[in-house]
């Protein structure tokens, strides 16, 4: 079945609806109403004979058929991408969306103050961050770039370039109010006998000592996804948490935290920047990956 231009365009609303994960958003994104997509996913669904996405009032979710199609949906844009950029004049200004993803820590600092001198160097880019403390899927989900927090360095994928851009020490620290109710740990076994908040992706916590290193399995009676939540319930006193350092300086300036285990060296988080392996990065990417490699290396002493 040979595809026509309305089912080209069809296709190119399907995978904005996909990737918005909303009719709304797709709608936003493409610049026409929320009827039109409606109408354009009808008759393409009409035109395949399969369901590519079900639809509730409160749920959007997409099919077999639907994943399927997407994929061959997003690889077609890209190039679509490529070939527009190719076209365009190389010494023009970039101009057009970049879809970033960030961790909460790293989207409160550094990026926000660096997305301000971003946009001030490049007002006709627009950035559309996601974020979130899980690691998103940047094919299937339509990110051009992915900046990533990892306990040691990411496994190789072909499909990605992974740049390092630095590294992150996480430091143990609680609020005053919660030493008042509990002596400071002296090494890390003592940890068995504090409340621990952490990420739910954290079981342990790791440590250096002079006899090597130490894994030691902590609980407590918060587990959360969002390391902004877990900043502030240490602030409150609930108890003991490992927090990246760049999240906490104006905290341990004020002293509204304080460190405990200092001499216990941790392992270090390694800062990545991954984009989609390409043959050509249109420019608005291109320019939002050499900023931000620039100011983040300068900031982590990274690369």
């Amino acid at each position: 079945m040979a595809a026509s231009l309305d089912d080209l365009t069809a296709m190119t609303v399907f995978a904005r609806v996909v990737e918005a994960n909303s009719f709304s958003g797709a709608a936003a994104r493409l610049g026409i109403s929320k009827s039109a997509v409606s109408t354009r996913i009808t008759a393409l669904e009409r035109r395949l004979g399969v369901r590519l996405l079900q639809r509730t009032t409160r749920r959007l979710s997409v099919t077999h058929e639907g994943a399927r199609l997407y994929e061959r949906c997003a690889h077609l844009l890209s190039v679509a991408d490529e070939a527009a950029d190719l076209l365009g004049n190389v010494g023009s200004i970039p101009e057009g969306t970049v879809r970033v993803s960030a961790p909460v820590g790293l989207a409160l600092h550094p990026l926000a103050s660096l997305l301000e001198k971003f946009s001030e160097r490049y007002p006709r880019v627009q950035v559309e961050l996601s974020v979130s403390d899980r690691q998103v899927d940047m094919l299937a989900e339509g990110f051009d770039v992915a900046l990533r927090l990892h306990p040691r360095p990411a496994e190789r994928s072909l499909s990605l370039i992974e740049r390092r851009l630095g590294t992150e020490k996480p430091l143990i620290c609680g609020a005053p109010a919660y030493f008042a109710r509990h002596p400071p740990p002296q090494s890390p076994h003592d940890l068995a006998h504090h409340n621990c908040l952490r990420m739910m992706r954290s079981r342990d916590w790791h440590f250096r000592t002079e006899e090597g290193p130490v894994i030691v399995p902590v609980s407590g009676t918060l587990l959360v996804d969002n390391i902004a939540v877990l900043r502030e319930a240490t602030l409150e006193g609930l108890g003991l948490a490992r927090l990246p350092r760049s999240l906490l300086e104006e905290d341990l300036r004020e002293g509204r935290l304080l460190t405990v285990l200092d001499a216990y060296a941790a392992d270090t988080l390694v800062i990545t920047l991954a984009y989609r392996q390409r043959k050509h990065l249109p420019r608005r990417v291109h320019v939002f990956i050499d900023f931000m490699t620039e100011h983040f290396r300068k900031l982590f002493r990274g690369g």
